[in-house]
């Protein structure tokens, strides 16, 4: 079984809806973008950087996704994404995507936390439409700079 052309559409919104709305810190919305049952898997970065938390359910996803309020604002931009079919209703997929985390340091200076990561993914279709089921992040690399200047995004 392939993934059709529509299905390809729709996994590809998924994907770029979640880093928007996570950006936008739109939280609740972000929640409603995985099944009710789903696993988020998390590093610990900088120490680990292979998921090794994990949490279950959309009201522990939001909780989990509220740690990225330390920031400023945030940008993740998707640079490449792969879905392939798991069955009826189930696909697979791995995103890779570069997440910058904004925000102001004790001593003034704006800075730039950078991950590169990749999340594997498991879809459903659930009531005609696709959903993450299970996420987990891995970090390939973090990166840190200075900022000239930084938008406090608005909670």
């Amino acid at each position: 079984m392939t993934l059709t052309t529509e299905d390809r559409l729709a996994l590809d919104d998924l994907v770029q809806r979640y880093a928007l709305l996570v950006d936008q810190r739109e939280l609740s919305a972000v929640g409603e973008l995985f099944t009710p049952d789903a696993r988020l898997r998390l590093p610990d970065p900088p120490a680990e950087l292979d998921p090794c938390v994990e949490v279950r359910g959309r009201p522990a996803v939001v909780a989990a996704l509220g740690r990225l309020s330390g920031f400023a604002s945030t940008f993740h931009a998707v640079v490449g994404r792969i879905a392939d079919s798991a069955g009826p209703d189930q696909a697979t997929g791995r995103v890779a995507c570069t997440a910058h985390h904004l925000g102001v340091a004790e001593d003034g200076q704006a800075r730039d936390l950078t991950w590169y990561l990749h999340y594997d993914d498991a879809y459903a279709r659930v009531g005609g439409r696709w959903l993450i089921a299970e996420r987990s992040l891995s970090v390939e690399a973090i990166t840190t700079g200075p900022v000239r200047r930084v938008r406090t995004i608005e909670r």
